[in-house]
C-alpha cells in the first residue's frame, strides 16, 4: 500500500479510533491516517449516530416520561434523517430498523433506574504514563452503584475483540482518572440483542496496559496493517475500491520480488 511505510505518531488514543482499528486496520488507515474524504456515509455509522442520539435524549427526559411511547418518538425523529441508499437493500433497511427499535425498547425500559446518570455522553481525557499517551474516552452512560459505578455502552454490533478492547480501555482509564474501577461494564448490542457483562478486577489494570501498549504499537506501523476478512465489514465500507487497488499493488510487488529472487 502506498505511503504506508512510515511511523504514525500516537499522541492520543481515542475509543472511536481504536474501535475502527479493531474492525479493520485498512479502513482505519484510509479514514484517519490518509484522511480520505468520502461523502458517502454507510449504514453502520448512520445507525450508531441515531442510537447515540436516542439514548442520550431518553436519559435527559424526566423520569416519569421515560416510557416506550417516547422511545418510539425519539427513534422516529432521528431515523427520518437516514438515507435508504446507505443500505444494501430495502429489506436490510427494515430488518435493521426493526431489530434496533425492538432491542432499544427492551434494554432502555429494563435499565431505567431512578437516579440520574453519573455521565451521559461525556468525553474525558487522561494521560497514561506507561503508554506515554493521552487516552480519550466517551462515557456514553455511567450510573452510580452501591460502592462504585456501572458503565454501559450501546453498540450496533460487537465481537469478542471489540468487547475486550472496550473493557481494557475503561479499566485503564478509570484507574488513572478516578482511582477506582467500575463495578461492572456492560456492552449492549442492538442487532443481536445481547448484553455482554464484565466485572473488572485490580489485576486487569496491568493486563489492560499491556493490551493497549500492543494496540499502540500496531497503530504506529501502517505497513503491518492487515485487512479484515469479515464480509459484512467490507460490504459497509466506502474504501473497498482503494483496498482492492492496494491489494493488487501488494501482489505485483510480491511477484516482482519472487522473480528477482529466482
Amino acid at each position: 500500500m502506498k505511503n504506508m511505510h512510515h511511523l504514525v505518531s500516537v499522541k492520543t488514543m481515542t475509543d472511536y479510533h481504536l474501535e475502527s482499528f479493531i474492525r479493520c486496520p485498512y479502513k482505519f488507515y484510509y479514514q484517519y491516517i490518509v484522511s480520505a474524504n468520502f461523502h458517502q456515509v454507510r449504514w453502520r455509522q448512520a445507525v450508531q449516530f441515531i442510537v447515540n442520539q436516542v439514548v442520550q435524549k431518553y436519559y435527559q427526559l424526566p423520569l416519569h416520561t421515560r416510557n416506550k411511547i417516547n422511545i418510539l418518538k425519539l427513534i422516529d425523529k432521528y431515523w427520518k434523517g437516514i438515507d435508504l441508499n446507505y443500505f444494501e437493500s430495502k429489506i436490510d433497511y427494515y430488518i435493521i430498523l426493526a431489530k434496533t427499535t425492538d432491542h432499544l425498547l427492551q434494554f432502555l425500559m429494563t435499565d431505567n433506574g431512578p437516579k440520574p446518570p453519573l455521565f451521559l455522553y461525556e468525553k474525558l481525557n487522561t494521560y497514561i504514563e506507561e503508554l506515554e499517551t493521552q487516552l480519550s474516552v466517551t462515557f456514553e452512560l455511567a450510573e452510580w452503584s452501591t460502592d462504585s459505578f456501572i458503565i454501559k455502552k450501546y453498540l450496533i454490533e460487537a465481537d469478542e475483540e471489540m468487547t475486550k478492547l472496550y473493557n481494557y480501555l475503561i479499566v485503564v482509564f478509570s484507574n488513572q482518572a478516578f482511582g477506582k474501577l467500575p463495578e461492572k461494564i456492560e456492552i449492549i448490542t442492538l442487532l443481536e440483542g445481547k448484553r455482554y457483562t464484565y466485572f473488572p478486577k485490580n489485576d486487569d489494570v496491568k493486563k489492560g496496559i499491556i493490551y493497549l501498549k500492543h494496540m499502540k504499537s500496531l497503530l504506529q506501523h501502517p505497513d503491518g496493517y492487515i485487512k479484515t476478512n469479515l464480509l459484512r465489514e467490507c460490504m459497509s465500507c466506502p474504501f473497498t475500491q482503494r483496498c482492492k487497488e492496494s491489494s493488487n499493488e501488494f501482489e505485483e510487488v510480491h511477484k516482482l520480488t519472487n522473480n528477482l529472487l529466482h
